[in-house]
């Protein structure tokens, strides 16, 4: 265990470090949460079977991504025995949400897909490991790794989907980084409050996303949803 004042130095670059590149969370946060409200609402009504199914599906892969994910810290945070086990759990969430979308784009681009999810996870653990050990060096060289692959991310959902913008695309997964390193961040200053408040907050955004995903997957083929 570190002391309380390193905890709180690596946590505040950590933050500082995220913030030069994240956009702002505020406007993202509301969007995120009444966004939520109002995707349950239409997924409830006036929606075929296959759209709801494809809604439904899209929103357990991404629930599992952050609920994966937030074990996978504390594990890692801990030197917990289960880490092996549980990021490669975490991994093959990736792989999940690769094949989900196989059906619209084809193998080559799930693949892809998957690839660039696996290289967000494993750049996250280093983000971790170089917390742990103090390295801020370390630390920044990750966070901007991660950022780019943020972006590629987007390069690669809007080259497949015309209705999923690359700026939109960007700067939600640009968000699940910043309220990922918030999650982080708290967990390793042990502030348990701001640990399962930064949880809430990515839950709901992980919702949006998946909604986001979806909507774009039946704009694009709506004859396939009918």
């Amino acid at each position: 265990m570190f002391r309380t004042s390193r905890f709180v130095v690596l946590a505040t670059a950590m933050l500082v470090v995220a913030a030069t590149a994240v956009g702002a969370l505020a406007t993202s946060d509301g969007g995120a949460a009444g966004g939520h409200a109002a995707h349950v609402h239409r997924v409830t009504l006036g929606v075929s079977a296959r759209e709801l199914k494809l809604r439904n599906d899209m929103r357990q892969l991404w629930e599992d991504h952050i609920a994966w994910t937030r074990l996978a810290i504390i594990s890692l945070s801990t030197g917990s025995p289960d880490t092996q086990a549980t990021v490669g759990r975490l991994l093959r969430n990736q792989s999940d949400i690769g094949n989900a979308v196989k059906p619209f784009y084809g193998r080559a681009a799930g693949n892809e897909l998957t690839r660039l999810l696996k290289e967000h996870i494993t750049i996250a653990a280093e983000l971790i490991g170089a917390a742990k050990d103090g390295d801020t060096q370390a630390l920044a060289a990750a966070q901007k790794r991660w950022e780019r692959n943020a972006d590629d991310l987007a390069r690669l959902l809007s080259r497949a989907n015309p209705n999923w913008k690359f700026r939109p695309m960007r700067s939600m997964l640009r968000d699940h980084l910043k309220l990922t390193t918030r999650e982080a961040v708290a967990r390793l200053q042990g502030n348990w409050a701001a640990d399962v408040a930064a949880y809430d907050a990515i839950h709901r955004q992980a919702l949006h996303m998946a909604d986001m995903l979806s909507e774009g997957i039946v704009k694009q083929f709506p004859k396939r949803f009918r």
